[in-house]
């Protein structure tokens, strides 16, 4: 089952102006914070460029589609990180949940059209990350 994949989002809303790597950056965002905090598997672990995106040496959404076959599903996280993921992206209408919510209020996101114009930067990345890891503990902490 994937969680998020590309193919996903580029239909007739995507934007034309943008290449096609753009919906891969809220992917490559969440899997790069979920590294950082040992949820992703051991299958991940031995792909080519695991440790250019572990030591910040490439981006999350560029491991996404060069490893990932641009998109993240249960094979990339292990018990832990699938379990957080399927919570944090569960919703009955698009599957993207409290993930979407915070990407948007962390990154200060209008409206949908401004969602792929997100750049794949550290800046970005450190911003969401404090929100991933928010929730992450947030979410623990309700299992108690």
């Amino acid at each position: 089952m994937h969680y998020d994949h590309i193919t996903f989002h580029l239909d007739a809303d995507y934007p034309a102006d943008l290449p096609a790597h753009h919906a891969t950056h809220h992917m490559g965002f969440y899997f790069a914070w979920a590294v950082s905090q040992n949820l992703h598997s051991e299958a991940a672990a031995k792909l080519p460029q695991f440790d250019l995106l572990q030591g910040g040496l490439i981006s999350g959404s560029i491991f996404v589609l060069n490893q990932l076959g641009g998109g993240i599903d249960e094979t990339c996280f292990n018990d832990l990180g699938k379990r957080f993921t399927q919570f944090y992206y569960h919703d009955d209408d698009e599957g993207y949940g409290h993930f979407l919510n915070d990407y948007f209020n962390t990154l200060n996101l209008k409206d949908e059209s401004e969602f792929y114009r997100t750049e794949d930067n550290a800046e970005n990345q450190q911003r969401l990350n404090q929100t991933f890891q928010a929730a992450f503990e947030q979410w623990q902490h309700s299992l108690a």
